[in-house]
């Protein structure tokens, strides 16, 4: 027998002695597993959990208590989700809101590569997730494989893979808040930013609020921030979180000169958009000029803030055309700049599918903004200059799997880009102590 044949039988003995551990035989013998010519190396068997989906990891954690501790340990739940964010995207996560008596949030998972687990494979019911209440508002973003959804006065945020969720209040404040959710992979830690948005525009600005999770600490005033208003769902990459903000200006009525609105003088108060970036580890600020070119194209096309290849991007886009800007240099705000015709209309006779953001090797993605006889989705590729569909379940199965009916109107798709599956213990951010 050769070696690969003999890593095979390795591995097949070690499904069968999980897989009869997972269904109530706890009465492994693990000399039986690792026996003999048969023992792999601790290294080697952590790189081959490590390959293994986390579904398949979680279940094998029962095999010993070797593998239990080589899965849990924090080396290990770090080095799985940048494999996992290293290779493409091997899904799409989409989320529903069901506008019945109960208002729930729908989740649905689409196949995205060919050799990608088909959808029939896919626990559908794992995607439930801890809200169904539609007052939780559920941001469109997974940091490490997290979903936040918020009200007015919590945040809980969720671990799809592992059903995990916790809740955190947020500080009392007499305004709206919204909640971003930042991560600094350097440090390994996450912390939760507030800010109070309201479009009233002689309210007077509230600083920013911050919360390190894991710390004994409690709500944080940033102070001498910039007066802004978040104006849209956000983004992190890289330690920094994104978003577009709203900053009040006053226009000098003699010579039009714009100028920030510190003075009583300034009588014509006007907004401009702009992208506003918070550092996740520093907690500085610091305001990006949207691109300059970007305006001629805007009063005839949908714009969206999105991250591609992971850098954050501006786009400008219609049912044939889309014009992207990627941030290349925040320091000194350069953008690159490219135009894509797009290989088909985006629009049919069908409905209106929208672009919903792009993927980390390049894709956008267009949804259905109708639910009308499937769950499914497009990718485009400019490289390659194609667009494929991407199936998921057909409305007959969508309703059966869900309990919804043909009466129930389903709010448009929102997309979760480069989601992965994560084994982050939520329980083990909240109880250890920042760095």
């Amino acid at each position: 027998m050769g070696k690969g044949e003999e890593k095979i039988q390795v591995i097949h003995r070690i499904t069968k002695s999980s897989s009869a551990c997972f269904h109530g035989d706890n009465k492994y013998d693990n000399n039986e597993v690792f026996s003999g010519r048969d023992h792999i190396p601790l290294d080697l068997t952590r790189e081959i959990l490590i390959r293994l989906p986390a579904k398949s990891i979680s279940r094998f954690r029962c095999v010993s208590k070797l593998w239990l501790s080589i899965t849990t340990q924090q080396d290990f739940i770090d080095s799985f989700a940048v494999l996992q964010s290293s290779i493409p995207p091997q899904s799409l996560l989409l989320t529903f809101t069901r506008e019945d008596n109960m208002k729930t949030h729908v989740f649905c998972m689409l196949p995205f590569r060919k050799n990608s687990t088909s959808y029939n494979d896919v626990n559908k019911f794992d995607m439930t997730p801890p809200i169904k209440d539609c007052r939780y508002s559920c941001s469109n973003i997974s940091i490490n494989g997290l979903i936040t959804f918020n009200t007015k006065t919590e945040t809980v945020i969720w671990n799809p893979t592992t059903k995990e969720h916790i809740t955190v209040l947020k500080p009392k404040t007499p305004k709206p808040v919204r909640s971003f959710l930042g991560y600094d992979p350097r440090e390994n830690t996450y912390k939760l930013l507030t800010m109070s948005c309201s479009y009233i525009r002689q309210e007077k600005y509230q600083d920013p609020q911050i919360l390190t999770l894991g710390s004994q600490e409690s709500w944080r005033v940033i102070k001498n921030s910039p007066d802004h208003q978040p104006r849209s769902d956000y983004y992190c990459i890289n330690g920094v979180v994104y978003y577009k903000a709203d900053i009040s200006f006053a226009e000098d009525r003699d010579d039009h000169r714009i100028v920030p609105a510190l003075s009583k003088a300034f009588l014509a108060m006007r907004l401009k958009d702009i992208i506003m970036s918070f550092g996740v580890r520093s907690e500085h600020f610091k305001s990006i000029q949207l691109p300059s070119h970007r305006s001629q194209f805007e009063p005839k096309f949908e714009n969206t803030l999105m991250s591609y290849q992971g850098k954050i991007a501006w786009v400008c886009h219609n049912s044939n055309i889309l014009k992207i800007w990627v941030l290349q240099d925040a320091e000194k705000q350069e953008w690159s700049e490219n135009e894509f015709v797009l290989p088909l209309p985006i629009r049919d006779l069908r409905g209106s599918r929208w672009l919903k953001g792009g993927t980390s090797t390049g894709e956008f993605i267009y949804v259905w903004g109708k639910l009308i006889k499937d769950i499914s989705a497009l990718s485009y590729d400019p490289v390659r200059e194609t667009i494929t569909s991407v199936k998921g379940l057909d409305y007959e199965e969508f309703r059966r799997c869900y309990g919804s009916s043909y009466n129930d109107r389903m709010t448009l798709p929102s997309y979760y880009p480069d989601h992965i599956e994560s084994l982050v213990s939520l329980k083990h951010i909240m109880s250890s102590p920042s760095v």
